[in-house]
């Protein structure tokens, strides 16, 4: 395509395109014919020949009857973009096609083909120039996303040009597409089940088998079981395939809590796609969905949720179903929506800090989704969350200091000045009023990043009924041990703390064994 539109960087780190240009221009052709007809005037003049002066009149004029018709006849392009599949796992790839239809007001469709210049984001490979037949077979290309997120295809840019390709102009499909990327699951390690801190009070430890052959029924295959859940000998028995069915009552339950308050997450501001995060947060993201993965494998009921009692989004739904449904537990056949839906989380700030973080972050929404139907991040959010960066540590430090002096009855640590008592005892409430009202007595995982004090008292108490858990903290090099860590193991709680660059096999296989500290953590 001979011209870019130009675009610029927002404070945000997303590129903001400017309006193109849409009036015509002359291309590289026509310019040549404008430059050999006022030649061949010159000539006609020198000359005195009557045919060099038509030459000279057809080779000047037909660029600008060129131009003139495409200002008349007001060319107009539909683009449609598909992405295949539109929910992806980090490192697969997804296949996008562009279909053109090409129409004009006076002339109705027209046929050829267009150029196309697709605005890609850099983790996906950059712009993309196509040509694509109007109303033809639509052109395609791939992306392979490597990082999780939710990442803005388009919009596009159409160049459109006469017949004889003498002038040229430039249209805007603005249409934007998103594509949802969810993290890859690395394989954890087989530890023990009295690994994750019970707390005694759950009876189904007690009264109820734990998983093993004898519980274990078959039933014939039907369409959508996980292969994984094969029985092989009782398929070669029957001669038909067979999938395992566990009895009920074998089931064990986990409570997987993924902290989503900005306030702990202070590390360097990066992106996943549209969606603000750091590296200490992704990090956290990539083990939770490990964990899922893991879990839900070995016929574990994971109830999913955010230390403000919200579930975690699932992906392929609208991000007020999980709430409306009140839905956390997730099994084997859930697994995938709900690792999908790790690909709309971002740290959010507290409720009450902010008056746009107040619907964003309150109980009444999905947890620490982008916002939007169609994936894109709330531009609104996004400004709430720029907005805290700058100030984050100094913020999070002078909450600390009141959490030492207030201990639980404290406001949350970011809390907006002048917020009264209630805004604080209401968002810990959320946490305890879905441990009460879904009865989840079972063992508690947390997965947080620099917990200060205020923040690990509101989870204390919001997981009362469940009593000591585990906790993995994810520490950022300016504070190696976060201070909640503490306040967590004075309860009783086992407690590993990470950073971003330790391995998550290594995190897994540090819970239970009162081990602080894995990794490059010291």
């Amino acid at each position: 395509m001979s011209r870019r539109p130009e675009t610029v960087r927002t404070e945000d780190g997303e590129r903001a395109e400017q309006p193109v240009d849409s009036r015509a221009r002359f291309t590289g052709r026509g310019w040549a014919f404008l430059g050999a007809g006022a030649l061949c005037l010159l000539l006609a003049t020198w000359l005195g020949r009557k045919d060099v002066l038509a030459l000279a009149l057809f080779l000047g004029g037909a660029p600008l009857f060129a131009a003139l018709s495409l200002y008349v006849v007001k060319p107009r392009v539909l683009l449609k973009r598909g992405v295949d599949p539109a929910l992806v796992t980090a490192g697969d790839s997804a296949v996008v096609r562009l279909r053109v239809r090409h129409r004009s007001r006076r002339a109705g469709s027209a046929a050829g083909a267009v150029a196309v210049l697709e605005r890609v984001p850099e983790p996906l490979g950059g712009d993309r120039e196509l040509s694509v037949q109007a109303g033809g077979e639509p052109a395609a290309y791939t992306v392979r996303p490597r990082r999780r997120g939710v990442y803005a295809l388009g919009p596009a840019t159409v160049r459109v040009a006469d017949p004889f390709g003498l002038a040229t102009e430039l249209l805007d499909a603005s249409e934007r597409t998103s594509l949802h990327v969810a993290p890859d699951p690395v394989e954890l390690p087989e530890i023990r089940a009295d690994r994750l801190r019970e707390s005694g009070t759950d009876p189904a430890r007690t009264a109820q088998p734990q998983p093993g052959p004898d519980n274990v029924t078959v039933r014939e295959y039907r369409h959508g079981d996980p292969v994984r859940r094969v029985h092989w000998a009782a398929s070669a028995k029957q001669g038909t395939l067979m999938v395992r069915q566990e009895d009920p009552r074998s089931i064990r339950r986990l409570s997987l809590l993924l902290d989503l308050d900005d306030t702990a997450w202070p590390g360097e501001r990066q992106w996943a796609g549209v969606l603000p995060s750091t590296a200490e947060f992704e990090w956290a993201v990539s083990f939770t969905a490990a964990v899922l993965e893991h879990l839900t494998q070995r016929e574990t009921a994971v109830h999913a949720l955010d230390t403000r009692g919200r579930p975690l989004p699932r992906g392929g739904e609208d991000d007020g179903a999980a709430v409306r449904g009140r839905v956390t537990a997730i099994d084997d056949d859930a697994a995938e929506d709900a690792r999908h839906g790790l690909a709309r989380v971002r740290p959010l700030p507290a409720p009450g800090r902010t008056a746009g973080a107040a619907g964003t972050g309150g109980s009444s929404g999905t947890a620490g989704t982008d916002g939007g139907r169609g994936g894109s991040a709330d531009p609104g959010g996004r400004r709430g969350i720029a907005g805290t960066v700058g100030g984050r540590r100094s913020g999070r430090r002078s909450g600390r200091r009141s959490g030492r002096t207030a201990g639980s009855g404290g406001a949350a640590p970011g809390s907006a000045p002048g917020a009264g008592p209630e805004t604080g005892a209401g968002a810990d409430e959320g946490l305890a009023d879905r441990f009460d009202r879904d009865g989840l007595v079972h063992p508690v995982l947390l997965v947080s990043g620099d917990l200060d004090r205020a923040g690990a008292q509101r989870i204390l108490h919001g997981t009362h009924r469940a009593g000591a858990g585990s906790a993995v903290l994810v520490a950022s090099a300016a504070d190696p041990v976060p201070d909640g860590a503490a306040v967590l193991e004075a309860a009783g709680w086992s407690v590993v703390v990470v950073t971003a660059a330790t391995a998550p096999e290594e995190a897994w296989a540090h819970l239970g064994t009162w081990s602080r500290t894995a990794g490059a953590v010291r």
